[in-house]
């Protein structure tokens, strides 16, 4: 029988604030073994019957809705998300020409990927037409086709900032995406797990641009892999506990108060 609960629900994550998921079975489509061993979305936390219901609702409404109306009638729904993200003072500083106590941001996919083309082309409407929100993603959806090129103008917009996921296993494929690309789009984020494989950092120096990368040492239950030093790269602070978690939803995140991420 047909499952006809539909909706789209963000998440409200003690480390970025407001962020959309779905699940990884569907729309992580160019994982790694290592990313799936890993991946933080396999922390009890995510493993509840509440938010697997959740990704799984969210899926099936995207799917729905690009079915019934393409891009444009998506568009039209994840933006009643990005309203919901909006801070609580945002037109009182609006009208006195304050800043808001907290940015307006929103991360696309704290768990999940983009997984189709027209997926991405509904959130490059949905930001485009919010401008003064700030979109972020990390993605291993890189592979040389439409879906990258079509990622690629999303995270050309000025208020959005994509992130290349890489890892031991998939580095240079990530690097030949990175190269391939218009100059200045993506930046680098590491997964780094406690065994790097040994070409990854003479391949990051091998680049000869200018790059922002972040490193993000494998992390579950409040330990993680020891950081690795290097010039190249710089730690995310709240992996290693520098920036506090919050879960107050109008208090200022760890990704939000660092911003090295965001656009």
């Amino acid at each position: 029988m047909a499952n006809f609960d539909y909706g789209l629900e963000l998440t409200n994550n003690s480390k970025v604030g407001w962020a959309f998921s779905l699940p990884r079975t569907e729309t992580c489509v160019n994982a790694t073994a290592l990313c799936k061993r890993l991946c933080y979305g396999n922390g009890v936390r995510y493993q509840t019957n509440g938010q697997k219901d959740k990704r799984a609702r969210n899926f099936r409404t995207c799917e729905f809705l690009l079915a019934e109306g393409g891009p444009e009638l998506l568009a039209e729904n994840l933006s009643m998300l990005v309203e919901q993200a909006r801070p609580r003072d945002w037109l009182a500083a609006r009208i006195s020409g304050r800043k808001t106590a907290i940015p307006w941001t929103m991360r696309v996919h704290d768990i999940g990927d983009f997984y189709c083309a027209d997926y991405v082309k509904a959130w490059t409407l949905t930001a485009t037409k919010y401008t003064e929100c700030k979109f972020w993603f990390y993605t291993r959806s890189f592979a040389p086709d439409e879906l990258f090129d079509t990622l690629t103008k999303f995270a050309s917009l000025p208020n959005c900032q994509g992130w290349l996921s890489v890892d031991s296993e998939n580095y240079e494929q990530g690097i030949l995406a990175l190269c391939k690309a218009p100059a200045a789009v993506w930046k680098l984020a590491l997964l780094q797990d406690s065994e790097l494989a040994s070409g990854v950092i003479p391949s990051l120096h091998g680049l000869e641009m200018e790059l922002d990368i972040v490193s993000f040492p494998h992390h579950r239950s409040g330990r993680h892999a020891e950081p690795l030093r290097n010039p190249l790269l710089t730690v995310c602070p709240a992996v290693i506990g520098s920036l506090p978690l919050s879960p107050q939803k109008d208090s200022l995140r760890p990704c939000q108060a660092c911003a090295f991420c965001l656009p």
